[in-house]
């Protein structure tokens, strides 16, 4: 990976890499009174989708297990975690009976049933983060080879009949807390379309492609997505394009707000990644970034105290089409003192492929790639809660005031080091 940073701003640093504590948990955004209300064109979609339905047949016990998880349900698995970053966790494999009926065993034992697990709302379901993982899997059922699908209190199958496809779930367990999705048998072994196909993630209506020369993404863009409590996100009518939002740094192992700009590229090649900061409300000095590019995920830590405007995060080589992003979280490690503001505004890629231009430096960096296992989920209970999993991020810490390398870089920090401002 090659990093191109500008001197001139005085900002950023290499500090090394560093392991990053789980970014993928979201806290509750909203929910709404009675079940999963599938809307009507979606559920017309649906009418249009046709596959064929295979149970597990009766519980024999152990040995009629499949022994783990199916291809296709795994690549499902690692699709919908990249492309729903509301995902607590999802589980998959169990060796046991429905829960509630001890005579049939669980589609899990086949390995061809996933539970997408979600953060509750005021013990109610979230259905602001879990109707659009649904509404999406009815929508490719046929495509992709979604049999079933039980969310909060109701069911949709593909292989009912038209207009006929929704009811109620009168089940053990509501489901209020994640979707249970079952795969065809073709699809479990990655033989419908979707597998063999781009799989390219989930639109985002109205959510443009950035040019092949790059393009900036406003926070008010359908591309930009805020998770946490509503209340302590705040609006204020500055910043660039006269607006923006922001929310207060706290300690903690994992992030309550934070936001992520998606971005869909036209062309593929490199790009500087650059966010906008307002000077008064760029007040946290180790703000951590996760920029997702072409398959890679790098962590950039950047004193927002010393910035103003457009502050660089460095160049990285993006691919074509989507499912790449730029997130901040609101999270800290190490005590926050009051008022730290982290504000979310506009993120601008510039393509930056050729040689180096005139003041600026090139390093070069060395990145450690780290996977956690992968938690499959406890067989003892059918569509229960499954404990969170870990989701793995890697990266380099980049923070402005940290010594650099490069000569240049101590020459553009020593007019800065001592300037810091609290707020």
């Amino acid at each position: 990976m090659r990093l191109r940073l500008a001197p001139a701003l005085g900002l950023i640093a290499i500090l090394g890499c560093a392991g990053l504590e789980e970014v993928d948990k979201t806290h509750a955004a909203l929910s709404q009174p009675g079940p999963w209300d599938i809307p009507e064109d979606t559920l017309a979609i649906g009418d249009d989708q046709d596959v064929v339905y295979t149970g597990a047949g009766p519980w024999t016990g152990p040995a009629a297990c499949s022994g783990g998880i199916t291809p296709g349900a795994e690549v499902l698995r690692q699709f919908l975690r990249e492309s729903y970053p509301q995902v607590l966790s999802i589980g998959g494999y169990s060796c046991r009976s429905i829960n509630g009926d001890s005579s049939r065993m669980s589609v899990h034992g086949t390995g061809r049933a996933l539970d997408i697990m979600l953060p509750l709302h005021a013990g109610e379901a979230d259905n602001d983060l879990g109707d659009p993982i649904g509404n999406w899997l009815i929508e490719h059922a046929e495509e992709i080879g979604i049999q079933f699908i039980i969310w909060d209190r109701w069911t949709w199958g593909a292989h009912r009949a038209d207009g006929e496809k929704e009811r109620a779930y009168t089940g053990a367990h509501p489901h209020h807390d994640h979707l249970h999705v079952e795969l065809s048998v073709e699809a479990s072994q990655m033989g419908t379309p979707w597998f063999t196909g781009p799989m390219e993630p989930p639109g985002i209506s109205g959510c443009d492609a950035v040019a092949a020369n790059g393009g900036t993404v406003e926070e008010d863009s359908p591309c930009v997505a805020l998770y946490g409590p509503g209340q302590y996100w705040r609006r204020e009518s500055v910043g660039h394009a006269g607006a923006l939002r922001w929310t207060n740094a706290f300690q903690n192992e994992n992030p309550s707000n934070w936001a992520r700009w998606h971005l869909r590229v036209e062309e593929a090649g490199e790009y500087e990644v650059e966010v906008y900061v307002e000077p008064e409300f760029g007040v946290h000095h180790a703000t951590r970034y996760l920029v997702a590019h072409d398959g890679e995920e790098h962590t950039v830590e950047v004193d927002l105290s010393l910035a103003n405007g457009w502050t660089s995060l460095g160049s990285f080589g993006f691919a074509a089409g989507g499912g790449q992003h730029v997130a901040v979280y609101d999270n800290s490690a190490d005590p926050v003192e009051a008022d730290q503001h982290i504000p979310v505004d506009a993120v601008r890629l510039t393509r930056a492929d050729g040689p180096v231009g005139p003041g600026e430096a090139v390093i070069s960096l060395d990145v450690v790639e780290v996977r956690e296992p992968i938690f499959l989920g406890d067989p003892s209970v059918d569509d229960d809660p499954y404990t969170p999993g870990r989701g793995g991020a890697e990266g380099c810490a980049v923070r402005p005031g940290a010594s650099a390398p490069a000569p240049l870089w101590l020459l553009g920090l020593a007019g800065l080091a001592w300037i810091r401002r609290r707020r």
